[in-house]
């Protein structure tokens, strides 16, 4: 595998570098394009809630720290009910949170399978999202799928019996979800190919 300062310095020496991308791992290129399991496909919704849950913890360590600076408390007051109460004010109330960590969920999925078909738990585990064309859902049904998942997560469990590996979102939706490793950074590699060649050309006149 070229590295950038191999590949920079063959440029400036006049030549040319073959950036070639890593194979898939023998094990996995039998599972290429097939639809995923229940395993892999819970182990990336997972990755994910964690991902979100992370987020909204985030959010109330800001809103807490803020808060101080808002209204600093006053030391006097330490011990008192009025204390306690403003303590409590504080921190945003569980519902507040629960609502506002499920519309993240759903935002998070839609943009992210709307965008490439797959979020960073599906990155991990190597799957993409897919309408029934084989190409990443639009906008519309990647939204109508966040929701369905956000709020029906055990639709998941009909992967399992499914001899097609579908939940119930998917059935209904006309969705699946498939094995499809990103293998390098293709998108690094496009970027530098206007680069390659405006520098070959220069070094060549």
């Amino acid at each position: 595998m070229t590295t950038f300062r191999e590949y920079r310095d063959a440029l400036a020496a006049g030549g040319s570098v073959e950036r070639d991308l890593p194979a898939l791992p023998t094990d996995a290129i039998r599972f290429q394009g097939e639809r995923a399991g229940l395993v892999s496909r819970a182990v990336a919704a997972f990755i994910d809630v964690l991902i979100i849950f992370a987020v909204v913890l985030g959010t109330i360590a800001v809103f807490w720290m803020l808060s101080f600076i808002i209204n600093p408390a006053n030391p006097a007051d330490i011990g008192s009910i009025e204390a306690a109460s403003t303590q409590q004010r504080r921190i945003p109330e569980v519902i507040t949170m629960i609502v506002y960590g499920y519309v993240l969920n759903v935002l998070y999925w839609t943009v992210f399978w709307a965008i490439s078909g797959r979020t960073i738990g599906n990155l991990i585990m190597g799957l993409r999202v897919v309408d029934r064309k084989g190409r990443s859902p639009g906008w519309i049904v990647s939204f109508l799928r966040a929701v369905f998942c956000t709020g029906f997560p055990i639709g998941l469990v009909w992967s399992a019996v499914s001899h097609k590996n579908k939940s119930v979102q998917d059935v209904v939706l006309r969705t699946s979800v498939i094995y499809d490793w990103v293998v390098g950074i293709p998108w690094l590699r496009s970027d530098l190919e206007p680069l390659a060649d405006a520098e070959t050309r220069s070094t060549t006149t």
